[in-house]
């Protein structure tokens, strides 16, 4: 009798364990057998629903948090944080991106940076949904939108479907989704974007929030379509949520790169049942260091350090023409508050009333432009030790003419100072004095001790906006918007050790520096500094090309080098199930 009790009690606790399993593993129902249907099932299917939503900022997902999507996240690679587009050549387009997400390259080659897809290159690189029948022999593809463009130009080789609102294309991919035996669904969404461009893209804006909560439903709409389909336990489902661009942000911009661009700063989310939790941070432009060497200009009797340029007539800036002067100047002593010693100037002795030329000074601890043809026109303070882009634009040529210096990006000021300074005659700037950087024998004060380098004179002037835009890049070349305005270009960092700064246009001569020069190198966090960013700091999340290299890896295609794709694969964590 005891032998069959303990067989009776071992039997209930095999049962109870299998019971409390089942119960401890109900949010993920399909996950093992899925694996075992992946591994043991010839009749397994890989597919893929992705869906495009116009104007979905992703700093706006982040901070609202929506219902759904932020539950699929635990079975889901996400970044609040993907790039759209790595350049900032053009101004990004919901359509543009759309091209990118259905070729696999950026724009520069599928040839659609604006609204216009008429002007997409299927040629050279056809859809996803055209390489998908190539490769299947036999259409495989779906696409539900509510663009008659859209449906034109990108959907062919694809089984298309128009609804006129959201709701439409959402209850035609519904019932697509039910029975259809595409492999590869694409729904495109229009309705955030069109919130966000009528209120704003930011959690602020009710309206946009509305819309966003309202996407996530219809999101959560077709994946449970899929959840439910018959064949559903013999196929294997990737869901990717992606935005078309991003939002229109109102805050100031103070990241050049594309990252801090809010149309290209996007939300993506690929989703699966097999996968486990991976967020995928975006970097931060400002922790790339402003590196290099520059020589330091000291002041003191028999110490001071000048660089000049061997010819005279050089930078002669005459009566009527335009300039800009941009270099970066750093304290060597932290504090100090120097009185009138120029740093940079084209004239005998800085400050002789009348005399002609200019000379960029120091002021206490602030700095200024000084010339005939002006009252002076001063900057901020600069005596902290830490680097800045110190620019002067002299406009000359039209209405309106004036002085303006502006440091790091901004035309702020000291007190009872102006940073914009009209010009007040017709006086020439020519002289027979060359241009010097360190010290002046107008000077009047002997104790300075700064490092600059990166100087850079263009035969334009800038606009506000250029100069918080391009005044803080640290290294200047040929694809530099004004690469061809520059008559000089001297930065420096690789003349270490030397006593000449090379000039690297072509255009000008290099300085040649006298006195006991020092060099000093650095290694430097700058906020207002552009250092150079390779490729790859960009890769560090998504980009939209690699989405369709994503989606034909999910669905086992192999990707020809042939078809010259921009994109990469990314690697989600995998849920693990003991058994």
């Amino acid at each position: 009798m005891n032998k069959y009790i303990t067989r009776l009690k071992n039997t209930l606790y095999v049962v109870g364990g299998i019971m409390l399993l089942v119960s401890c593993n109900k949010d993920f129902p399909n996950l093992l057998q899925n694996f075992n249907e992946a591994k043991d099932s010839p009749e397994n299917r890989d597919k893929v629903l992705m869906v495009i939503i116009d104007g979905l900022a992703g700093p706006a997902v982040q901070d609202l948090e929506p219902v759904n999507l932020t539950e699929m996240t635990r079975s889901g690679m996400v970044t609040y944080g993907s790039l759209a587009d790595p350049t900032v050549d053009f101004k990004l387009t919901n359509a543009a991106v759309a091209s990118t997400l259905l070729t696999g390259v950026n724009a520069k080659k599928n040839k659609v940076t604006t609204d216009d897809l008429s002007n997409l290159d299927t040629d050279a690189y056809p859809t996803i949904f055209s390489r998908l029948k190539s490769v299947k022999k036999q259409e495989v593809s779906a696409l539900y939108t509510s663009s008659d463009d859209y449906a034109t130009y990108l959907g062919k080789d694809a089984h298309v479907q128009k609804g006129a609102t959201d709701e439409a294309v959402v209850a035609n991919a519904i019932n697509g989704l039910k029975t259809d035996s595409a492999d590869l669904n694409v729904v495109h969404l229009k309705a955030v974007d069109q919130a966000g461009a009528a209120s704003g893209y930011d959690v602020s804006a009710a309206a946009y929030v509305e819309a966003i909560k309202k996407m996530d439903k219809q999101v959560q709409d077709l994946v449970n379509t899929i959840k439910a389909r018959e064949s559903y336990l013999h196929e294997n489902w990737l869901v990717v949520i992606t935005s078309g661009k991003g939002g229109d942000a109102e805050t100031p911009v103070t990241d050049y790169t594309a990252f801090g661009d809010s149309k290209r700063h996007t939300y993506t989310l690929m989703y699966s049942p097999k996968f486990a939790r991976k967020i995928l941070p975006r970097p931060n432009a400002k922790d790339v260091p402003f590196f290099g060497n520059a020589p330091k200009y000291t002041y003191k009797e028999n110490n001071q350090v000048v660089a000049s340029l061997p010819d005279v007539s050089q930078f002669n800036m005459g009566s009527g023409s335009d300039w800009t002067i941009t270099l970066f100047l750093k304290f060597n002593a932290p504090g100090k508050e120097y009185i009138y010693p120029a740093f940079l100037a084209k004239r005998e002795s800085a400050f002789t009333a009348g005399s002609p030329g200019w000379n960029l000074f120091v002021e206490y601890g602030y700095w200024g432009f000084n010339s005939p043809i002006s009252d002076q026109a001063f900057g901020t303070k600069i005596n902290d030790g830490e680097w800045h882009a110190l620019t002067t634009v002299i406009k000359r040529s039209g209405s309106q003419d004036s002085v303006y210096v502006y440091t790091d990006g901004t035309n702020a000021s000291v007190a009872s100072k102006v940073s914009q300074s009209s010009i007040k005659n017709n006086n020439s700037l020519d002289n027979e004095i060359p241009l010097e950087i360190g010290f002046n024998k107008g000077n009047g004060n002997r104790d300075p001790d700064f490092s600059i380098c990166n100087l850079q004179i263009y035969n334009r002037a800038f606009t506000f906006e250029e100069v918080k835009q391009y005044g803080g890049v640290t290294h200047i070349d040929e694809t530099f918007p004004f690469w061809d305005n520059l008559e000089g270009y001297w930065p420096g960092y690789d003349d270490v050790n030397t006593t000449k700064l090379t000039e690297k246009t072509g255009k000008a001569a290099n300085f040649n520096i006298k006195g006991p020069v020092s060099w000093v190198s650095f290694n430097e966090l700058v906020p207002f500094f552009q250092p150079p960013i390779g490729d790859s700091f960009f890769r560090q999340v998504p980009n939209a090309v690699d989405v369709p290299f994503m989606i034909y890896q999910w669905l086992g295609v192999s990707v020809e080098s042939a078809w010259d794709l921009d994109g990469k694969s990314w690697s989600p964590n995998y849920a693990q199930i003991r058994k």
